[in-house]
């Protein structure tokens, strides 16, 4: 598979997940309900940089790396990534295919991304059992929504040192070469922000450290190469 026929500039300032399934639907929240705002092929052309667990990565690193308490960790994520240029998202799937995400209509879509909590592997392998409290946290905060649809088939993973490009991942998963991908450039900004704001020096270096090695280990586990050590390196 020619992998590297699906790197792009990024366009968009709304970070994705590292999943590499298609993406059916983007949501928002307008006041107090959701809106299905791009779908299919329109919504694959949204390229943000790729981060495990989309905005969640930072919720998780400032638990686990500075022991903050989980609201405090949403804030504090919500404020670095506004620093560094980026807004606010996470995702959900379709229950791997079986709600058919990308044959529902808009309703269908709204009424299944509010009450859904599952589907980001990444927030399944971190947080477990209290994945929906996260989720449901994410969604009251009026973060964006992502519905990826249909089962993984994802087969190799790159973390991408190229600032300002990432993995087109919809078109790649709908040609067959499904692919994880990790920009971390973008993901370092945000944990330079967090650095400041925590005044935690080193912390930076500490988080892009910490995620490589998550990134290696989760990828291994949801199956997307045979050992850490196959997750290639685009320098």
């Amino acid at each position: 598979m020619h992998f590297e026929n699906y790197w792009i500039p990024q366009n968009s300032r709304y970070p994705r997940c590292v999943d590499g399934r298609p993406v059916a639907a983007i949501l928002e929240r307008v006041g107090d309900r959701w809106v299905v705002t791009q779908r299919g092929p329109e919504a694959w052309r949204d390229l943000g940089p790729q981060f495990p667990g989309a905005t969640l990565l930072f919720v998780h690193a400032l638990e686990e790396l500075a022991g903050l308490p989980r609201e405090q960790a949403f804030e504090m994520a919500e404020r670095a990534s506004l620093r560094a240029g980026l807004k606010c998202a996470f995702h959900l799937d379709d229950n791997l295919g079986e709600y058919r995400a990308d044959h529902l209509d808009d309703e269908a879509l709204v009424a299944l991304a509010s009450r859904y909590q599952r589907g980001c592997g990444y927030a399944q392998v971190v947080w477990g059992d209290g994945i929906d409290t996260v989720i449901g946290l994410a969604r009251g905060r009026g973060w964006r929504l992502y519905i990826v649809a249909g089962p993984h088939f994802e087969r190799g993973a790159t973390i991408n040192r190229r600032h300002g490009t990432t993995f087109d991942a919809s078109h790649a998963a709908s040609d067959g070469a499904g692919h994880f991908n990790l920009d971390i450039s973008e993901a370092r900004a945000v944990f330079d922000h967090l650095e400041t704001l925590l005044g935690q020096r080193g912390f930076a270096v500490r988080a892009q450290t910490w995620l490589e090695e998550s990134f290696r280990a989760v990828i291994t586990q949801l199956g997307g190469v045979d050992a850490p050590e196959d997750v290639r390196e685009r320098l």
